[in-house]
Parts: structure tokens; C-alpha cells; sequence
């Protein structure tokens, strides 16, 4: 990133030539001239931002004798607060070429329509002698008129060049021919100007392609907060025609957070594909998580295609002069190849600037409908030449969202949909404005890939599974595919989850989905790049470096939303009065009933029992004292470190069996400790309370102490409530809604999953 100290001395350079520039009240004779600019909404996160075009109007001075070469000028461009980070058409020569053209006399409108003829075309040929790399343009009709129409010998489009040593804030344009226009002339209807009136005869200049690094500004650190900042651009000409030097200043950007990222509730999605998922290990079903991710416009123009191309493609013409296309609800395409966007006055509203390649078609009628321009499509040739001008205002992909997904329950097959619609208003009302579109097989920051790498689940049809790696990470990209530069548009991606289950395994599901880890998720713009590498925030060869659009890695929210936890597949008992010493014991029976007539049969037999059949270990926990102790004080002397009593797992219990474990330290309780249930006796004498946890549902126990002179005393255990998070939960024909706000899915209970319980 370039040193904001060194651009200080460099803007004081710009402020003092500024300072030794003659009034223009003193230039009566030569071109004064005035600066504006485009001021549009810039993506704060965005290292290749287009800015606003950079209009000039000349007036005045004297028009070069017809016949006799125009007199040249250096018109230098200088973004005072940050870099410019138009690509590179071509490092061979030195300085080297930036895609930012300037088109004098504003090809393409109704009132001018010239054509578009870029120095150094095959038609208007660099000058050889000296090899300036510069055009020769004679005066016409010695009146400042016809001097720029883009036929052969009269180039009006005149490329970039890099500023060796600025720091990547300045670029020139070097030697261009510019004609003073002339005084003000009384119209007579037969010199262009109306009978009776003055005419101010003016040279227009437009800069257009001009893109900066939004992210070295630190708007993007702002979060919501809403910014002021501006890109503050400078313009200065260095020519006999204009007296020396002349200085104008625009703001040509405003700088605002682009995208906002935020949780949502997947069951408010009109575009969900399956029912709901549950999350408890041993039985668990595929379906939707509770939350979804929300990418949200910051401003209207955030959300780009890459071309026009794919606007007429996914979308539908509009129906009056004025109107944008709306999308057509059905068609997604970004393969589609651009066309040439070569109407200066047009508002295209995607991530390409103007450009003229003669690779690309140019589209019909042009411009096309929707870009709200008066313009007419520009005659001449397309760009050409040995300064890579061919491929100026060019992008690599559209607007693209990197989800980093964290911590993914192992075993749990998440994927994401195919295409995500973009909508407005309220979620609730589905008014879908637009389209994104899942990119699959990208590199690390979310570059490349294609669309048809992305394979359509079986599963889940409609979907495309997550790529992740044994910790559960991953990245999944979409690109834009149509969008509404009118609309404030939004998407709610929405994960499902298609878990692996084996309920004959141990545990019950193999291991997987994984319990007890919670699956998150975040999103940023992509392709993304720290600011800490190298030239990102520079100006670059695309073919060599990095794509454009590019953006900074701030992934939001933070903490990631959280998507989904399996719960651990159990069933929790408390046996509130265990003891085990020389003269009483506790037995202590768990059954596993989750084996039922029906035996887990689908569909539910005649019985109509719906139980699965599971099989897990019982794990026992001891709580209390080292025997009989009436001092409550002395309560966790038989669980800390270095006790006599620690926690006990039994084998595995198959579906319809039990467990049977006696509590005593004697090893002369028969039957109690056996390498059948692989418990051993407790090594020293206990009383207080157990906790029995199975890896099975529908477990029940019971207890029974004995012992010399007692009365056996027999007692059912308690089976536990779960835990569960503060939310409400709606109950209704086996469907479960969950208000929004809980971020960790829990167990939920539907009418099914009760009745369940009520058979054991």
C-alpha cells in the first residue's frame, strides 16, 4: 500500500502549482477551463473501485490555423487521498498503460456524434519520428471544429499512462493534441450557432475507467456507521493553450459500506427446498437449518453483474423509456459473453467500464434499453493497437460473496442452493429484484471456478454440497447474475444439513454428524485479500496478478452467525439415594426400550409404535461422600482428584436389553461387576446421588437397596429435562417454529416426537 505521508508532500506539489496559476480573468486569450464530475456510491471494501468520470470544459483561446498540427498538452491526473488502481494494458513500454482513457468531445451523443478512434489505432497510428508514442492531429477548418471525429487521422480517445514515482496517485495523458474552441460567436443560422444568439463554443473532455482503492481509506472498518468520505480527484493541464498550468478539483466518489451481513431466520424463506432439519444425534433428519445468512445491499448500486451482457440475458426489457429490465425469474446465466459497453453517456451500472473490444459484439439497439441515456451508439472502430486499449474497462467476474463456514459438524453433508434470489421490501412479502448464483472450484480467495462444477445434490436437489476439510471448514462462493440498481436488494442464504446415520453403529451414528460442535458462518465480498498483500491495493496487469473487482477480507458478522449443534444422542437418569459400603448396596437396573412391536419399521406398523431401535453404553457418575456422613460440608470428597469412586461405562446395551450394576466396593457381590456389563466395583465405600447417562433414547431405570438387616427399598430413576435455550417454540401439527434471535439449534420437541416418548 502506498505511504500516505509521501502523498501529503505530493498533494502540497498539486496545492502550490495550483497557488502560481494565473487567474482566469489574466487568460482572456487562452482555454480556461472548468472541472465536474460523477459522484457515485463506491463499495468501502472495495480495492478497485469506479469512480465517478472526470468531466473538463474548455472555453476561450485561439483554434489552430487549419492545416497546421494542434499544439499538445500533458493533462495529469491526481487522486489526492488514495491510489488509483486501474489495471495495466501493457508493461512493455515505460511508463506503462492504464486502461483510464479520455474521449474529447464526447462520442455518442445526439448532439455530437462522432465516432470512437483511440490513438494509436491502425488508423491513427502513433508518430515514429520522435517515437513519443503520441498522435499528430491537424486543424480542420481552423475554427476548433471538426477536429475530433473519430474518422481516420482525427483519434478523440487517448489512453492512460502510469506516473513512475507517484506513489500509484497519478496518471498522465501524454501529448494529446487539444484545440482551443475560440471565442464566442453571434450566431448567424449558418455557422452551427442560432441566428441572434451567442454561442460559447466549448472542447469537452471526459475521463471515464478511472478506478481507486476504496479500502485504503478504512471506511470499511466503520461497520454500519454511516461515512462522508470522498474520492478527491485533482486534474492539471500542461499546455501553451492553456497559459502554463491550470488546476481543477472534483469529488468523483463517495465512499460507503457496500455490503452488510447479518443473521436470518430460514423458516421466513419463500425459497426453502425441503422441511425443516432436526439435530438430535441418533435421529437426526436432513432438511433446513433454523438461522440463514442475510447478504444486504449497503446502498441501491452495490450489487453488480459483471456485463450487461448478463442484464439482457436473465432479464426481462422493459416496457417504457426510462425503465430498468427485471429480472425473469427463472434464468441465472454469468457465462454469457459480454458485449462491448461503449456508449459514454450510458448508465450500465455493472462492474465493466467503457469499453470497445473487437473480440466482443456490440448489443442491439445500442444502448441498450434500461441504461437510461440519451446517447446514441458511437460510429468508428473498435480499440486497437500494441497498448492493450482492447481490453480497457474490462472485469474478471461480477460482484461475488465469499460464505466461510467454521466448525461444521463432521457428518452432517451440508449444502447451500444453486441460486439464491435477491429480493426487497420485507422478507416476508418475497419480492424477488434479482438472482446470485453458486460458483463452485475457486481458489482460496474466491477467484475463478465455474458454474458447472457445482453438482446438484441427490439429496437435496437444488443444492450443491459444501466442500470441507477435517475441521469442518470451507468457502462457498455465489456470484451476481442479474441485479436492480434501483432496488435496496438482499439474500438470504439458506444451509441444509443431510446427516449421516447408522443407529446399529456405536454410538449410535458412527461418530458422525459430530455432537456438541456448532456450525457458524460469515461472508465478505470476493474475490478478498488482506490489505498486507503485496500490490493489492495497486495498479496491476490483470492477465498477471490479481482480478477486478478485488476486495478487502473483513468477513461479517463478528462472531459468525451461528447455523446449527447436533445434540448429543441420550438419555440422562438421576438416582438420587446410591449407597455402597460393607453393609448396604445399591442395584441399580437401566433398561433400553427403544425396541417396540414395531421395531423401527417404516411405515409405522398396525401397532403403531414409531420408536427406533438404538443401542449405546450407560456411563455412571458419582456425587456425595466417602460413606455415611452427616456433615453436608464434606460433600465432594468422594469425586475429587485422587477419590475413590470415578465414573463407570458399561458396554454397549442392544435395543430391547438392560444393564444391570450393583454398587459396592466388596468383590464379593456376585453378578454386579462382571466383564459382561464391563463395570468394576467402586473402590472404596460411597453414599449420594448418581447420574446415569445412555447413548440411547428412551431409557428407564430403577433402584433397589439391600443389606444386612434392611428392608430392600426400591425407587424408579428420574429421567432429566434437556437443557434448552430461552426462545419460544410454537407447536403445531409436528411442525416447529422457533422464534428468531436463538443462535444454537437445540433439541426440538414436535407432537411426534412426544407421542414417542408416551409409548415407553
Amino acid at each position: 500500500m502506498a505511504d500516505f505521508r509521501k502523498w501529503l508532500y505530493a498533494f502540497a506539489g498539486v496545492t502550490l502549482l495550483a497557488g502560481l496559476s494565473a487567474p482566469a480573468s489574466a487568460q482572456s486569450t487562452l482555454m480556461q477551463c472548468q472541472g465536474s464530475a460523477n459522484n457515485p456510491l463506491i463499495r468501502a471494501e472495495e480495492y478497485t473501485a469506479l469512480a465517478g468520470d472526470v468531466f473538463i470544459n474548455c472555453n476561450g483561446g485561439t483554434p489552430t490555423t487549419a492545416g497546421t498540427s494542434i499544439p499538445k498538452a500533458t493533462i495529469t491526473i491526481f487522486v489526492t487521498n488514495t491510489a488509483i488502481t486501474s489495471k495495466l494494458t501493457q508493461t512493455t513500454d515505460n511508463p506503462a498503460w492504464n486502461e483510464a482513457i479520455m474521449i474529447i468531445d464526447e462520442a455518442g451523443t445526439t448532439t455530437s456524434p462522432n465516432g470512437l478512434l483511440n490513438c494509436g489505432s491502425t488508423d491513427a497510428p502513433f508518430q515514429t519520428t520522435p517515437a513519443d508514442l503520441t498522435c499528430n492531429v491537424t486543424s480542420a477548418n481552423g475554427d476548433g471544429t471538426g477536429d475530433y471525429t473519430g474518422v481516420p487521422g482525427r483519434p478523440n480517445v487517448f489512453q492512460a499512462r502510469q506516473v513512475n514515482g507517484s506513489f500509484g496517485q497519478a496518471i498522465q495523458f501524454i501529448g494529446v493534441p487539444i484545440d482551443p474552441p475560440g471565442p464566442n460567436v453571434v450566431g448567424t443560422g449558418t455557422n452551427g450557432c442560432a441566428a441572434g444568439t451567442t454561442c460559447v463554443p466549448t472542447r469537452t473532455m471526459r475521463v471515464t475507467n478511472l478506478r481507486v482503492n476504496a479500502v485504503a481509506l478504512n471506511v470499511y472498518n466503520l461497520g454500519n456507521s454511516f461515512s462522508l468520505t470522498t474520492i478527491n480527484t485533482t486534474v492539471s493541464f500542461n499546455g501553451t493553450n492553456f497559459g502554463g498550468n491550470q488546476i481543477v478539483n472534483v469529488q468523483n466518489g463517495t465512499v460507503r459500506i457496500g455490503l452488510l451481513v447479518t443473521q436470518a431466520s430460514a423458516a421466513d424463506n419463500a425459497d426453502t427446498l425441503t422441511d425443516p432439519a432436526t439435530f438430535l444425534q441418533c435421529n437426526a433428519t436432513p432438511g433446513f437449518t433454523t438461522n440463514s445468512l442475510r447478504l444486504s445491499e449497503g446502498f441501491p448500486t452495490a450489487f453488480k453483474v459483471r456485463n450487461f451482457a448478463q442484464i439482457i440475458a436473465n432479464g426481462i426489457a422493459p416496457g417504457a423509456p426510462g425503465q430498468f429490465y427485471d429480472w425473469n425469474g427463472t434464468t441465472a446465466s454469468i457465462t454469457d459473453p459480454n458485449i462491448n459497453q461503449n456508449v459514454p453517456s450510458a448508465l450500465y451500472n455493472t462492474e465493466t467500464g467503457i469499453n470497445f473490444d473487437p473480440a466482443l459484439s456490440v448489443p442491439s439497439p445500442n444502448p441498450p434499453e434500461g441504461t437510461s441515456s440519451n446517447g446514441v451508439a458511437p460510429t468508428g472502430e473498435a480499440f486497437n493497437g500494441a497498448t492493450g486499449i482492447a481490453t480497457v474497462g474490462e472485469p474478471s467476474q461480477g460482484t461475488r460473496f465469499a460464505i466461510r463456514v467454521s466448525g461444521v459438524p463432521l457428518g452432517s453433508n451440508p449444502s447451500v442452493p444453486l441460486t439464491v434470489h435477491l429480493e426487497t421490501g420485507n422478507p416476508l412479502d418475497d419480492i424477488d429484484t434479482g438472482v446470485i448464483v453458486l460458483v463452485c472450484g475457486t481458489d482460496s480467495h474466491g477467484y475463478g471456478g465455474t458454474t458447472s462444477s457445482c453438482t446438484n445434490s441427490t439429496s437435496t436437489p437444488g443444492t450443491s454440497p459444501i466442500a470441507i476439510d477435517a475441521n469442518g471448514n470451507g468457502i462457498v462462493v455465489y456470484e451476481v447474475a442479474f441485479a436492480d440498481p434501483n432496488a435496496l436488494e438482499f439474500a438470504d442464504v439458506v444451509f441444509y444439513v443431510n446427516p449421516d446415520l447408522n443407529l446399529n453403529a456405536n454410538p449410535p451414528v458412527g461418530g458422525t454428524p459430530q455432537v456438541g460442535v456448532t456450525g457458524s458462518a460469515n461472508a465478505s465480498f470476493a474475490p478478498y485479500y488482506s490489505t498486507a498483500t503485496a500490490g493489492v491495493g495497486a495498479a496491476q496487469k490483470l492477465t498477471s496478478s490479481f482480478p477486478i473487482p478485488r476486495f478487502v477480507d473483513n468477513p461479517l458478522p463478528v462472531p459468525p452467525v451461528s447455523l446449527y449443534t447436533y445434540s448429543k444422542c441420550a438419555c440422562d437418569m438421576l438416582f438420587p439415594w446410591v449407597v455402597g459400603n460393607t453393609a448396604i448396596n445399591t442395584s441399580i437396573v437401566v433398561s433400553n426400550t427403544s425396541l417396540d412391536p414395531c421395531a423401527g419399521s417404516s411405515p409405522v406398523c398396525s401397532a403403531g409404535f414409531t420408536a427406533l431401535p438404538q443401542s449405546g453404553k450407560v456411563t455412571f457418575w458419582f456425587f456425595g461422600t466417602a460413606d455415611f456422613n452427616f456433615n453436608p460440608a464434606t460433600f465432594g470428597s468422594a469425586t475429587g482428584a485422587g477419590t475413590v469412586i470415578g465414573p463407570q461405562t458399561s458396554v454397549s446395551v442392544p435395543p430391547g436389553s438392560y444393564m444391570a450394576f450393583v454398587i459396592s466396593p466388596s468383590t464379593a457381590v456376585a453378578g454386579g461387576q462382571t466383564a459382561g456389563n464391563g463395570l468394576k466395583p467402586i473402590a472404596g465405600p460411597f453414599a449420594g446421588y448418581v447420574i446415569a447417562q445412555s447413548e440411547f433414547q428412551y431409557c428407564h431405570g430403577i433402584a433397589s437397596l439391600s443389606g444386612v438387616g434392611l428392608t430392600p427399598q426400591t425407587y424408579l430413576g428420574l429421567v432429566l429435562d434437556k437443557a434448552r435455550p430461552v426462545q419460544t417454540v410454537i407447536v403445531n401439527n409436528g411442525l416447529t417454529t422457533p422464534t428468531v434471535g436463538s443462535n444454537t439449534l437445540q433439541l426440538q420437541r414436535t407432537n411426534q416426537t412426544y407421542a414417542d416418548e408416551l409409548e415407553h
